[in-house]
């Protein structure tokens, strides 16, 4: 789905960054700009800053930054087109598409909308209807509140073969899409009927807030079908995609930075009711990748909180190894034998149930403990089996230097050779890498600018790059049409010595030549990678640094001669370049003398070298000729 850039530009204007970012994060006046706590990572004093001037973010304690549609997506953790989208309906901006863009818009948007109006019709049953007082009194029998309902949206179909369709009609909407989502299903005759009869409605909710399908409880003995259905997969509905309750959870995931993965709708309600949060559910599905991947946005931590069975330890190892695979920080919470979340918040309580999280364990002691449990460490080939699952566990971490501590924990406490670890590991590394799982060193290579993908390497907030270099950056994003030919007219990019200021550099000047002059703001929204995005932010939002006069009072970059800065980094830059060619002259010198040979040539060099480093401190160089 492709947007025009004026169509962009417009939604932009009309979203001012400060008052986008106002509605999350708690912003003070601080001199031209606006600061406050920084709503991506944990800190106690503001380094989150916003530019009203500029209409760009950046973060000097994580490096994060971009514009208004940056923050939405890293926020919301949507994609742009969903950033886009957003900010619009906010500004009451329509957006139109191509006609296959729209094709596609429409079939996606008809599918919200009839899942919406079934939320809507099912929470409506529960709370207004004679037949949904049996429901009601289910929920309240399960301790949830009036409140709780109300928040999570549950509801309840009525036990009617065509109540839903009826009521689908008379809002007239269309048969194909009630289809498509799964809410009715089609008789041998062709006849219609509601999928889902008399059952407690749990609706599931996308991390922005929109209803995609359903899960549905059991509540007459007459029910042939199973204790839950769900809905099936759609265009909008993956369940392998989907965690029931992110999109009230995600916040206390972010502000705990831990996530709690639980199995059942009704383990997430009450833990939330309980005041605990930032807990998550696998909707009785195994842990996948993408779900992982999900969790992963909003923190690095996962606690698998199981029920001490068999089934549900199998399936906490397999997740465990899903998570470690993704980088994630793993440790489990075991709860008392015959109880799950849900039992044991209600009898014991949200406070007792904390306690229970303290005590959770690093998933090599979890492993550890379900062989032991098995006799497996009674014989040496059961303690064998054990400590091999455990390093193939290892294995699967992408940070080499996490896989060494954890290696060393093992061979500690079972009394193992390291090096007897370490090949065991290099084995199950190998093996991973034949069938098809990279290698942590290609997982850590930093991504590309932006299109075409490419090379480089940089730390987040690149401050180790040369002072004159960020500011020959700033000036060319802040100042493109007078900055570009009179920046290259004295200096190359090949002079620019870090890779990642090179690469943007590189980047901006492709754009230049092919659209002309772009703000800042526009720039970013074609910057892929969020690092380089940071760097940008950064360097805009800090000020020159060649001048010590500048730098050390409070005067805001806007005050400063940019022509002056642009000269002062010429010179700075030509300057470093004829000093590191008189070194490598000198170096040829002694070399020469050692030698007995003839060095005239390389005397006149030298002579001519300090000649232009002169003129340089002259200002010859500016001087027109």
């Amino acid at each position: 789905m492709r947007f025009s850039p004026e169509k962009i530009e417009e939604i932009r204007s009309s979203n001012d960054i400060v008052d986008v970012i106002s509605q999350h994060v708690r912003l003070k006046k601080r001199g031209k700009n606006f600061v406050g706590l920084c709503p991506f990572h944990q800190e106690k004093t503001p380094s989150f800053t916003v530019s009203s001037e500029k209409q760009v973010f950046h973060c000097f304690g994580c490096a994060k930054g971009g514009n208004v549609f940056t923050f939405v997506m890293e926020f919301e953790k949507v994609s742009f087109t969903e950033a886009v989208r957003s900010l619009a309906e906010k500004a009451g901006i329509t957006i139109t598409f191509t006609e296959a863009d729209q094709d596609q818009q429409n079939e996606v948007e008809n599918l919200y909308n009839v899942c919406r109006f079934a939320g809507l019709h099912f929470y409506t049953n529960l709370t207004k209807t004679d037949e949904g007082r049996t429901a009601l009194e289910y929920f309240h029998g399960r301790g949830f509140s009036d409140e709780t309902i109300r928040t999570f949206g549950l509801g309840y179909s009525l036990h009617s073969w065509d109540g839903f369709i009826t009521r689908a009609k008379e809002e007239g909407l269309n048969r194909e899409d009630l289809l498509k989502a799964g809410l009715i299903r089609t008789r041998e005759d062709g006849s219609d009927y509601d999928y889902f009869r008399g059952r407690a409605m749990f609706p599931i909710f996308t991390a922005t807030g929109r209803v995609v399908g359903f899960g549905a409880r059991k509540l007459r003995e007459d029910d042939p079908l199973g204790k839950y259905i769900n809905s099936p997969e759609t265009p909008i509905y993956n369940k392998s995609r989907i965690l029931f309750g992110l999109f009230h959870s995600k916040d206390a995931v972010r502000a705990e930075d831990n996530s709690l993965m639980v199995e059942g709708y009704a383990d997430l309600i009450s833990l939330y009711q309980a005041g605990i949060q930032n807990v998550v559910a696998s909707s009785g599905t195994a842990l996948t990748e993408e779900q992982v991947q999900l969790i992963s946005r909003y923190s690095k931590k996962l606690t698998l909180v199981y029920d001490a069975d068999s089934a549900g330890s199998n399936a906490t190892i397999r997740g465990m190894d899903v998570a470690l695979a993704q980088d994630l920080d793993v440790s489990v919470v075991e709860l008392p034998e015959g109880e799950d979340p849900d039992s044991f918040v209600r009898k014991s309580g949200g406070k007792e149930f904390r306690k229970l999280l303290e005590q959770g364990v690093s998933f090599i002691d979890f492993k550890a403990k379900q062989y032991l449990r098995s006799g497996a460490f009674a014989t040496p080939e059961g303690k064998t089996q054990a400590v091999r699952s455990i390093v193939q566990s290892i294995a699967k971490m992408k940070d080499e230097l996490k896989r060494n501590f954890y290696i060393k924990e093992v061979a500690s406490k079972y009394d193992v050779y390291e090096s007897v670890l370490y090949r065991e590991l290099d084995r199950w590394i190998g093996e991973r890498h034949r069938m098809g799982f990279p290698r942590a060193e290609a997982d850590l290579r930093p991504k590309p600018v932006g299109p075409p993908a490419h090379g480089g390497s940089s730390s987040p907030s690149n401050k180790e790059a040369p002072v004159v270099e960020r500011d020959i950056v700033k000036l060319l994003l802040e100042h493109q049409a007078d900055m570009i030919g009179f920046m290259f007219s004295h200096i190359t990019i090949d002079d620019i010595s870090d890779p990642q200021l090179k690469k943007i550099v590189e980047f901006l000047l492709a754009r230049f030549d092919e659209r002309g002059p772009r703000s800042v703001v526009e720039f970013l929204d074609e910057i892929e990678d969020p690092v380089s995005k940071g760097i940008v932010t950064d360097i805009v939002m800090s000020k020159y640094e060649i001048s010590k006069g500048w730098v050390s009072g409070d005067v805001e970059f806007q005050d400063v001669d940019p022509w002056r800065v642009a000269r002062d980094a010429i010179v700075a830059m030509t300057k470093r370049k004829l000093h590191k060619q008189i070194e490598l002259n000198q170096r040829a010198l002694k070399e020469a003398s050692e030698r007995g040979a003839d060095a005239q040539a390389l005397m006149v060099r030298h002579q001519e070298l300090m000649r232009q480093v002169h003129d340089v401190d002259s200002g010859v160089i500016f001087k027109p000729t």
